[in-house]
């Protein structure tokens, strides 16, 4: 993503830098600078639309990741399809029953129950529901198992943090917004003039 935006401001400074070669230019003509101008920009408004379609896809396929790896379900190596199948199951009732928790202090006490007696399915759903609820102490009672879930979960907050701040998205918009008509492009649109021929 941060990658994308670089690309972005690349873009940009590469076609200001050959924009303002074409306006000192004095060996072309008015309509020349123009015709010559709107293909720069043009050109590079369809590669930052193109760079900003593949930051937006980026980001969803990293959220989409950071869900699967901590709520996602995963099988043992050497699972067979049975196996596979059963736990597929179990998975999807224990998130049916997720879904009717009401309140955080229910959350925590089926996520005790669920802890207790070894039934990793149903305490990832909980967690699945407390996540969406923003029920943080389920959260940290659920990510309290193992270093690796907390690290996920860390990943997760801040990925969600990043990806709904007015900064990031402010930077975004600049980064990926379209290079406007120059003043050679415009007299030549108000004068009538047809740009794409010199």
């Amino acid at each position: 993503m941060k990658n994308n935006i670089s690309q972005a401001s690349e873009l940009r400074s590469n076609a200001d830098t050959e924009i303002r070669k074409i306006q000192s230019d004095r060996d072309l003509t008015e309509t020349a600078k123009a015709n010559r101008i709107a293909q720069i920009r043009s050109k590079t408004n369809g590669e930052l639309s193109a760079l900003q379609s593949g930051n937006a896809k980026a980001k969803a396929e990293m959220r989409d990741q950071l869900h699967r790896n901590l709520f996602g379900l995963g099988f043992p190596l050497g699972a067979t399809e049975g196996d596979k199948q059963s736990a597929r199951l179990n998975y999807r009732d224990a998130l049916f029953r997720a879904d009717s928790i009401a309140d955080e202090a229910a959350a925590l006490r089926l996520l005790g129950r669920a802890q207790m007696t070894g039934d990793k399915e149903l305490a990832k759903a909980i967690a699945a529901r407390s996540y969406e609820q923003g029920w943080s102490r389920a959260l940290n009672e659920y990510g309290a198992q193992s270093e690796a879930i907390q690290s996920n979960l860390r990943e997760l907050v801040n990925f969600e943090q990043d990806f709904s701040s007015s900064r990031i998205k402010m930077n975004e918009s600049i980064s990926f917004s379209q290079l406007p008509e120059t003043p050679e492009e415009t007299k030549a649109r108000l004068s009538g003039e047809t740009i794409g021929a010199e």
